[in-house]
């Protein structure tokens, strides 16, 4: 009901707003078709990177898929994630089976999705932390600077008390004290658990830390390419990049894309990229064109292909498992 409260108010400001609309795809009858098959290719190579990501994952776990493959899962997966209310959920379920009918055990499944999503959500994160710093004063996170920086360094010190803990044993004995205090906590009651659970299936498989970086370093840059798309849907139309709150602005669509109100953030991502990309200097027109470009390009023109390659592979699967002959009806032969 709020998904479609927000989808109405959305359609009645397009409705209030149909000359500034009506400007924007003037301007998109006037693209330069060189630079939108750039930020295609963006977007694409975007794909490509969170699929070697998994891919990354499940081969630390001992089980390789092709890249092919993990490209076919990720579209399939995005058009899920995108269309359906709580498409996450679902997308989440839907991965977790094909990389199980491909080899990996339940638990090493789990875990590739759960890094998977843990890895591209700090990466994110940490963009947006990044994308305030460069934009400074300006705009609308000019004020979350340092409290971003602060969130973003925790991670790393996670990691130092870690390493801290396995080559000194007094450091070993105090951490577990105050976890012990913490457990007996009121909260900490409540927290503790789930936290323990978490770690424990994050330590499922220990890559080593220059695997790890690499693994975030393919997080970092499916975020990268899909804001190198943005700027180029900029270019395309004529317009100046505003370099320094580019970053913020992908960020910020990105975030309120992921809040499952209406399927892939329709009317939300529209609305909050327009007004940080008017915040930052675009002209309306200008920025509404862009993120009409935008969203054909990394939403409306995926969804269909997802859904596509969804078939296929939800087809082609249960095929395989209807034609499998019954292990009595097979007699081996010299």
């Amino acid at each position: 009901m709020v998904g479609a409260a927000l989808i109405g108010a959305a359609i009645a400001v397009a409705v209030s707003r149909r000359h500034e609309l009506a400007q924007a795809v003037h301007l998109l009858g006037r693209l330069s078709w060189g630079w939108l098959v750039v930020a295609v290719a963006f977007e694409a190579m975007s794909l490509v990177a969170f699929a070697r990501l998994q891919r990354w994952l499940l081969r630390a776990g001992g089980v390789d898929v092709g890249v092919g493959t993990m490209v076919e899962i990720t579209l399939a997966g995005n058009a899920l994630a995108m269309s359906l209310p709580g498409g996450a959920a679902w997308s989440a379920a839907w991965a977790f089976g094909q990389l199980r009918r491909r080899g990996a055990e339940s638990v090493l499944a789990g875990w590739v999705v759960l890094m998977a999503g843990a890895l591209a959500s700090y990466a994110l994160f940490l963009l947006l932390v990044v994308g305030s710093l460069l934009a400074g004063g300006h705009g609308p996170v000019k004020d979350f600077r340092f409290v971003g920086l602060a969130l973003a360094l925790v991670p790393f010190a996670a990691g130092a008390l870690a390493v801290a803990a396995r080559r000194s044993a007094p450091v070993a004995a105090r951490l577990r004290r105050v976890w012990a205090r913490f457990g007996d906590a009121a909260i900490g009651s409540r927290v503790a658990p789930p936290l323990e659970r978490l770690v424990e299936r994050i330590q499922t498989v220990r890559p080593t830390p220059l695997q790890w970086a690499e693994a975030f370093a393919l997080a970092l840059l499916n975020w990268l390419e899909t804001c190198g798309c943005l700027a180029a849907c900029i270019i395309a139309l004529g317009g100046h990049v505003p370099w320094r709150g580019l970053l913020v602005a992908y960020t910020l669509a990105q975030v309120a894309a992921s809040i499952p109100i209406t399927p892939g953030g329709i009317g939300v991502v529209e609305g909050s990229l327009t007004a940080v990309l008017v915040a930052y200097g675009l002209k309306t027109d200008l920025a509404l064109a862009t993120v009409l470009l935008f969203r054909v390009v990394s939403f409306w023109g995926l969804v269909p292909i997802g859904w596509a390659t969804w078939a296929m592979l939800t087809y082609s699967g249960r095929a395989g498992s209807e034609r499998t002959a019954h292990p009595w009806a097979t007699h081996p032969h010299s």
